[in-house]
């Protein structure tokens, strides 16, 4: 890890806190010290807190020149999956690189629900088949590209690697993470009429259980747990009323996807009798603890549950078109709750490929619910940030030390060059940056006061061996445990993956 300085001074930027009170300040600066913000305002005001540090502290500052920059919190993505192992096979680098043959996939024309409770279901034995060495440098990697987008803290809800993998890629990187388990116990599978129970529910607890003690207490700060649900359609009253009993008990949140696909209410009162989100009201996973995930789909009633019990919405809107999801234009539900004052967060959601990061996201819910609603005014380019930061450290119980740039937090925060083109002459600098800007302009980030990417690059290992130890991995784990021969992978991977990963076996 990357030394942390006695103090770090961000000075003269324009600086966007998340920070209802007080959400910008330009110029402003920040004043970290150690993992903490001391002080954030106008410049002069900084300039005398750090005139006021004891004189080791004022003599070991690291001064960044940010009088071209944009300064925002850390991304905070509540809603992520890790998927890098199957880069090969789902939907992957061996698709023909023409895609007018392309046909839909199973989450468009409103899903096919059936084959989607299937596949997840798929996912949970064949993850296994993972060597911790093969683990360990896929989620290196994938976590990785987060952190290189502007991404500080994850949200795990179920991902196809093992979680003490993503722990120690976690750790390795310096992020923040908040891991779960694929929890995946039924599967309604097509031309059955019922759902079918795949495994005991007792283990899957036992697992998550785990996790919560394990993590409860990580004396770095930066590493909690959640339990998490795949899907509803692959989830048994079993294990959704002992993942209810475990949120509670844990006091930590809860998240699954749920009234996803247009078809899903129908497929799932079909399976269980009754609809996805009474479903979890009835398991008493319907409160102010649910992240509900992407919940593009209610009748008014259940509109009405999601007000009362202020659930928390994580949706992903740089992600629907891609895949021919629906969740915002079938219904409009999601902008009609933001109308409505719900805490609504944005999210990357999880692919095979780097999918677009925070910064997309912002940009697609700023454009996208103010065109619906018909009133550029109902997300605000600070909004947008708020629904990238602030908003889903509130969904993962996590605000009171990350998500805003605010005194007494933790230092996580972001830099951004605004001195090109695309900025001249806007006073607003943040939307400047969600018409044009993206993932790839973050220059800087900066984790509990480190810095970890500066100018782009990792600043304490080898982005280059970070790439070949994962492309070792995919190799080892694609020729192993999913049978795809030796040519096809020559010719796909190249020859940055001739041998094995190290400690794959």
């Amino acid at each position: 890890m990357p030394a942390r300085p006695a103090a770090l001074l961000v000075r003269g930027g324009t600086v966007c806190t998340a920070d209802p009170v007080a959400p910008v300040h330009s110029p402003g600066s920040v004043l970290v010290v150690g993992d903490r913000v001391r002080q954030v305002g106008g410049v002069e005001e900084v300039d005398r807190a750090v005139a006021a540090l004891p004189p080791e502290v004022r003599e070991g500052t690291r001064t960044v020149d940010a009088r071209s920059m944009m300064v925002l919190p850390g991304f905070v993505n509540a809603h992520w999956h890790e998927m890098f192992a199957m880069r090969l096979p789902f939907k992957g680098a061996l698709r023909d690189p023409d895609d007018r043959g392309d046909e839909a996939g199973f989450m468009a024309c409103g899903g096919d629900i059936p084959r989607i409770s299937t596949t997840f279901d798929s996912f949970h034995g064949l993850m296994r088949a993972l060597t911790p060495g093969e683990a360990r440098a896929i989620a290196r990697y994938s976590l990785w590209t987060q952190l290189r987008c502007g991404t500080t803290t994850i949200g795990d809800v179920g991902s196809f690697n093992l979680p003490e993998a993503l722990a120690d890629a976690v750790r390795g990187l310096g992020m923040r993470g908040m891991l779960s388990t694929w929890a995946s116990d039924a599967v309604c599978a097509p031309g059955e009429s019922g759902r079918r129970r795949t495994r005991n529910a007792a283990g899957l607890l036992a697992d998550i259980e785990d996790l919560l003690t394990r993590y409860s207490g990580d004396s770095g700060g930066r590493l909690r747990a959640w339990p998490t649900a795949v899907y509803p359609s692959n989830m048994t009253d079993s294990l959704g009323a002992g993942l209810a009993e475990l949120a509670v008990r844990h006091d930590t949140a809860f998240a699954t996807h749920v009234g996803s696909l247009r078809n899903e209410a129908e497929s799932t009162r079909a399976y269980y009798g009754t609809s996805p989100l009474r479903r979890l009201g009835d398991l008493g996973l319907l409160s102010d603890r649910l992240v509900a995930v992407h919940c593009g789909y209610a009748d008014d009633e259940e509109r009405k549950l999601l007000l009362e019990n202020r659930v928390h919405v994580s949706h992903s809107p740089a992600k629907y078109g891609s895949t021919g999801e629906s969740t915002l234009t079938g219904t409009g539900l999601i902008t009609g709750l933001i109308r409505e004052g719900l805490d609504v967060s944005v999210s990357t959601d999880g692919s095979v490929y780097p999918v677009g990061g925070m910064a997309e996201s912002m940009r697609a819910a700023w454009q996208t619910h103010n065109e619906m609603a018909g009133d550029n005014t109902l997300v605000l380019p600070s909004d947008a940030l708020a629904m990238a930061t602030l908003v889903p450290a509130r969904g993962l119980r996590w605000d009171s030390q990350i998500g805003s740039l605010r005194e007494g937090k933790q230092a996580d925060l972001l830099l951004i060059p605004a001195d090109d083109w695309r900025y001249l002459l806007n006073p607003r600098p943040l939307e400047a940056f969600l018409h044009l800007g993206g993932s790839c302009d973050i220059d800087t980030v900066v984790v509990a006061g480190r810095t970890l990417v500066e100018h782009g690059r990792p600043t304490f290992f080898d982005e280059t061996e970070l790439r070949d130890d994962y492309l070792r991995a995919l190799r080892s784990f694609s020729g192993r445990a999913l049978g795809i021969g030796d040519a096809v992978l020559d010719g796909v991977l190249g020859p940055h993956a001739a041998s094995p990963a190290g400690g794959a076996s």
